[in-house]
């Protein structure tokens, strides 16, 4: 896709990346790979920037399929931008994917140690944009697992409710 021509969202000849979001270690991971594209697919920021057409969010095969998945499909969620807003966006899905972590942390298998990678193209525009949740817990990155439960906009009731579809706990909300 180096030229959006097929995307329907970037005028004709200017260069789009593929940015993939692989998610594994999880026993559900079908319905965490649905709950986290409806995630980002409602984050404020990635919201208006589908609305302007500058980011398409779909779902493709993985990369990484395996013969002991038992022939089920495995998908990664691809959002497919315009070089020019690749790094703004990567950082913006790289913040949400960290709420919708701690958030599924808080009401899932506490055993469970969910893997998030995002990752650009293997060469060219766009290819340092890489980001691993196991990287993160490996620094004590400050969005990573150190801060479920430090009293912060994910800890408790006045975060939103179970009926809340909008990510009202993403960096920058009220």
């Amino acid at each position: 896709m180096a030229d959006g021509a097929d995307t329907g969202v970037r005028e004709q000849g200017q260069e789009s990346i593929e940015l993939r979001i692989s998610l594994s270690g999880t026993h559900t991971r079908r319905d965490d790979l649905e709950a986290l594209s409806t995630w980002l697919r409602n984050a404020p920021v990635l919201e208006d920037a589908l609305e302007r057409d500058e980011v398409t969010l779909a779902r493709k095969a993985s990369f990484k399929q395996a013969e002991a998945m038992g022939g089920e499909l495995i998908q990664d969620i691809i959002l497919v931008v315009s070089v020019e807003v690749a790094r703004s966006v990567a950082e913006n899905a790289w913040r949400s994917v960290e709420t919708w972590l701690r958030n599924r942390r808080r009401f899932a298998d506490p055993e469970e140690r969910p893997r998030v990678t995002l990752d650009g193209p293997p060469e060219g525009a766009g290819s340092d944009l890489r980001r691993d949740t196991d990287e993160d817990a490996a620094r004590g990155d400050s969005r990573g697992d150190s801060r479920v439960g430090d009293g912060g906009p994910d800890a408790g009731p006045g975060s939103g409710g179970p009926n809340r579809t909008r990510g009202g706990d993403e960096p920058g909300e009220d």
